[in-house]
């Protein structure tokens, strides 16, 4: 085989390697950078095509390749290994729309591209700006936010920046693209229980669709800030992954630490956040520095910590309008407390109560904190009723407005006695809503935390000090110790 042949190879079978001929033809003369977060973004739409993934969210600073990767090289990618698929890509504008589609259809009319797939062949009779379809049946249909797209369906549907950055301040725009996800576009999917969504963005707002999506769960989320704001590993295909670190870059070839700093500067920090670093904090929040917190990377075992303490702030229903049920199990060990684990679920009473039991059987915990709002009391009269542990239960009822309960825990947090883990599902849930807050939409999260260091502060959780840290049992003080000699 001839280096020539590997490579058409490489490329039929590596989205990747696809990827890098596409950009080259859509950019003559242009340098493509291997970049790995490339590689990260190809491997997580194979698993797409594969069928591995059924909905993935990809968050990505602008001019970092997403459109190229998903919008165009990924679609005719999938057509011409599996022609009769019906694929249609959304995004925010008209404009933007038609440019997506001429590159793809430039790169399905390439020579190179026909003869890599040659039983990849257009349908002549369908020749729209907006539609693209094969001889087998498969389409790539084109549509732009407040559309219609009524009798069309698709097997796979790509959103891509269906956010404007204009949404920032808008409101009413924001509402608008969720309306057309929610209500035109999802109901798109030709069988709801194969087809398959992907997301592409970049944030712009808390409530943006990735934000939307986010909060709602059951998305695999590829999240690629231009500074990470926290540890991961990527996979990368090929037996390979990328260990990214705090701090790291995403593409310092092209975007060092200067660079992004004059971007900053240029921005402004808010739309910076956003845009670039995939955190968006509104105005007047920042309560909480996350360098507050220490970080460990991997749990003490369960038996090891003197205390376990669970922290319940509870909703009312599983509505989508409705709070958010949380609970935060924190462990205690040689004078740190660790974030074990975050239940964050919008439930019905029933299902509330049986997940109430399950972490309790799963953490064995002995304080649960329950605050006394919403569903809490019924929660915590049920859970104390039926267990044969019902001194551990305690009903909290706060007096002081939210954020003065936070205000005056803020001394406890900065000093590091807590620590987050590296890398969690669930942890960009929990930094969205703790720097996010007084203005974020949900502080449900806030509410089990402030109860937690409350605890954490009171006379009982001062005394765990005094424990023997490999038996747990109280020890006498060393004061107490002195007035007895």
């Amino acid at each position: 085989m001839t280096d020539a042949d590997l490579i058409c190879a490489l490329q039929r079978q590596s989205l990747f390697h696809f990827v890098h001929r596409v950009f080259l033809e859509l950019n003559p003369g242009g340098e493509f950078i291997p970049n790995w977060h490339v590689r990260a973004i190809s491997i997580a739409l194979e698993d797409v095509y594969s069928g591995r993934t059924k909905r993935l969210l990809i968050t990505v600073p602008p001019r970092h390749l997403k459109s190229i990767c998903g919008t165009i090289a990924f679609p005719a990618w999938v057509l011409a290994r599996a022609p009769e698929t019906r694929i249609m890509v959304a995004s925010h504008s008209q404009a933007l729309t038609n440019e997506h589609s001429r590159h793809f259809r430039q790169i399905i009319e390439a020579h190179w591209y026909r003869r890599l797939y040659s039983q990849m062949r257009i349908n002549p009779r369908v020749d729209r700006s907006d539609e693209v379809a094969t001889t087998r049946g498969g389409t790539r249909v084109a549509v732009s936010r407040g559309s219609s797209a009524t009798g069309r369906g698709a097997d796979i549907l790509i959103v891509d920046d269906l956010n404007r950055a204009s949404d920032t301040v808008s409101a009413t725009d924001r509402e608008t693209a969720s309306t057309f996800f929610r209500e035109t576009l999802v109901s798109r999917l030709n069988d709801k229980e194969t087809g398959a969504i992907i997301v592409l963005q970049q944030r712009v707002h808390e409530d943006d669709i990735p934000g939307i999506l986010i909060n709602q769960g059951g998305y695999r989320h590829i999240d690629l800030p231009a500074i990470a704001r926290e540890a991961g590993t990527f996979d990368l295909g090929f037996g390979e992954v990328h260990h990214r670190s705090v701090g790291d870059l995403l593409m310092p070839q092209r975007e060092p630490r200067e660079t992004l700093e004059n971007i900053r500067s240029e921005m402004g920090p808010a739309a910076f956040n956003a845009q670039y670093l995939q955190d968006p904090v509104l105005p007047g929040a920042n309560a909480v520095r996350w360098e507050w917190l220490g970080q460990y990377d991997v749990a003490p075992e369960r038996n090891r910590f003197q205390y376990i303490v669970q922290s319940w702030d509870t909703g009312f229903s599983a509505a989508s309008n409705s709070d958010f049920s949380v609970c935060l199990t924190f462990g205690y060990l040689n004078d740190n407390w660790y974030l074990l684990d975050m239940y964050r679920r919008q439930r019905d009473f029933p299902d509330l109560v049986s997940d109430a039991r399950h972490l309790i059987s799963r953490w064995v915990p002995d304080r649960v904190l329950i605050e006394n709002a919403a569903s809490g009391k019924p929660l915590f009269q049920e859970l104390r009723n039926q267990s044969k542990m019902r001194e551990i239960f305690a009903l909290s009822t706060p007096k002081d407005t939210k954020e003065e309960r936070l205000r005056a825990q803020t001394q406890r947090l900065s000093e590091g006695l807590i620590k987050v883990p590296a890398e969690a599902h669930w942890l960009a849930s929990f930094r969205q809503e703790l720097l996010g807050f007084p203005n974020a939409r949900n502080d449900d999260v806030v509410d089990a935390l402030t109860q937690a260091l409350k605890f954490m502060s009171s006379p009982r959780g001062r005394n765990l000090n005094a424990r023997d840290p490999r038996t747990g049992r109280q020890q006498m003080s060393r004061r107490r110790d002195i007035k007895r000699r």
